[in-house]
């Protein structure tokens, strides 16, 4: 297996530190990983926290960190975002993903950006699964969220609730449903999976009294992935789509929009969740937090969920 790139995000947030907590703990398969960022910035954060690793960009010790140095804009000052080194955020972000593009990389694990901060410096940015849909020419990609209990998916990303509705569609649904199912099977292994579709409108618009999203898009989609053989149920009301009875029916489920499964999902694990992009032509895992600018170089971050997606993207890297 080839190693998996690890890309921290902005270097001004947790997630350099979250990142380093995790290679710690990940010691004795240190090899498996590459860090890609500033070497010296690695060093400093490293000490500062009083941690037990050492870098190398060529490493001769086994339980050295291996890192593609890429040099920062300007010195970090942590818990301070800065415009100047979004195009180094930029730089980290596209080596790791044109790494695993060109087969350099068995994966990718990414930490929390802020979208703003890389917006003011003149690059439109969205998130982290649009980016990498575009650089890697993938049409259709899936948002899914997952812990131990739970996997939910979005059909639609970061769009201002205003502009949902007419982004839900019969052929995005289908499409969407398909790279999940395809996912379910391929990296979890779970035969014949079942997918539990969302619908819109309070009550799932009760017969289109509440809206009509439902009668017109959402069911005839369903309609059509059931004729394939496709095990998908709904559209189910959200308000009740997540009992205890219901958890243990579905195997994932498709949100209409962000807040909409997100929520519960983080209530039931946040820290313990990992956030992976389906339909990529490479595994991509992300934490489920973001920046968390107020805890930055004070020691406090939780590395759970770091630790989490860099041990998915291996075990998915090693059943591949």
């Amino acid at each position: 297996m080839k190693r998996i790139a690890l890309s921290p995000g902005d270097p001004a947030g947790i997630g350099p530190e979250v990142c380093l907590k995790s290679l710690l703990k990940s010691k004795s398969e240190i090899s498996k990983y590459e860090l890609i960022g500033d070497i010296e910035f690695y060093r400093k954060l490293s000490k500062k926290l009083k941690l037990d690793l050492s870098f190398e960009e060529s490493p001769s010790e086994k339980d050295c960190v291996k890192v593609k140095n890429i040099p920062l804009i300007e010195e970090v000052d942590l818990g301070s975002p800065n415009v100047a080194n979004s195009k180094y955020v930029l730089d980290v972000l596209m080596t790791g993903a044109l790494g695993c593009l060109n087969n350099d990389y068995s994966g990718l694990v990414t930490g929390p950006i802020n979208k703003k901060i890389i917006n003011d410096f003149g690059f439109e940015f969205s998130g982290h699964t649009e980016f990498l849909a575009d650089i890697s020419n993938s049409k259709n990609v899936v948002m899914l969220l997952a812990n131990k209990r739970l996997k939910v998916a979005l059909l639609t990303t970061h769009l201002p609730l205003s502009l949902v509705p007419e982004s839900i569609t019969i052929e995005k649904i289908i499409e969407m449903s398909l790279i999940i199912n395809n996912s379910l099977e391929s990296l979890w292994k779970i035969k014949n999976p079942k997918i539990c579709v969302l619908g819109l409108n309070p009550h799932a618009g009760e017969g289109g009294f509440i809206g009509t999203e439902e009668v017109d898009v959402i069911e005839p989609a369903i309609k059509d992935l059931n004729s394939k053989g496709i095990n998908v149920f709904g559209p189910i009301s959200a308000d009740t789509a997540f009992t205890e009875e219901k958890l243990n029916l579905y195997d994932a489920y498709l949100a209409m929009f962000h807040d909409q499964g997100l929520p519960v999902l983080k209530s039931m694990g946040f820290g313990d969740s990992i956030n992976i992009t389906l339909g990529l032509p490479f595994l991509r895992v992300s934490v489920d937090h973001g920046t968390a600018y107020e805890l930055a170089g004070k020691n406090l971050a939780n590395s759970s969920s770091f630790n989490e997606a860099m041990k998915l993207t291996s075990f998915f890297a090693e059943k591949k």
